[in-house]
């Protein structure tokens, strides 16, 4: 049977899953997967083995669930933002600059030391441990930080 036949017989079964996985989209492209898995399903059955239908099926159904987790990789990485995030993001960055001008008197009475500790905590929420690791000094030295920048801003 030469493969044109074998495809007419078995587009039934493409149509079929495409449908039973909910293809809405990019109907040409799956249909050609599917194709594609007909052809590699032919090339590699044997006839010792059992019936080509169930062998087909498998192919056919495999070739497009790796189509649909391809694609949706795909669109996971190359979301475009919409206008609404955009915003969304312009008013986090201007509450940010409104906090950070807010807080900014503040550290001014601070020493160089205080002023990493006051930053991290208040702008970056770091804790003292991710604070310590990221000046490489130990927790110890980030808590006298800390220490001395609450007695001076309760003066």
């Amino acid at each position: 049977m030469t493969f044109e036949q074998q495809y007419e017989q078995f587009e039934p079964m493409i149509f079929h899953m495409m449908k039973k996985l909910h293809i809405t989209r990019d109907h040409d492209l799956y249909l050609q997967e599917g194709r594609i898995a007909l052809w590699k399903a032919s090339e590699k059955f044997d006839k010792e083995s059992g019936e080509f239908a169930p062998f087909a099926y498998q192919y056919i159904r495999g070739g497009m669930l790796d189509l649909m987790r391809k694609q949706n990789k795909l669109l996971e990485r190359e979301t475009v933002k919409s206008e609404e995030y955009w915003q969304m993001n312009m008013d986090i960055t201007e509450d940010r600059l409104l906090e950070i001008d807010m807080l900014a008197p503040y550290a001014e009475k601070l020493t160089t030391h205080q002023r990493k500790w006051f930053w991290h905590t208040f702008i970056d929420d770091m804790t003292v441990g991710e604070i310590a690791e990221r000046y490489m000094v130990s927790v110890s030295a980030v808590k006298k930080w800390k220490k001395g920048a609450v007695e001076r801003l309760r003066e």
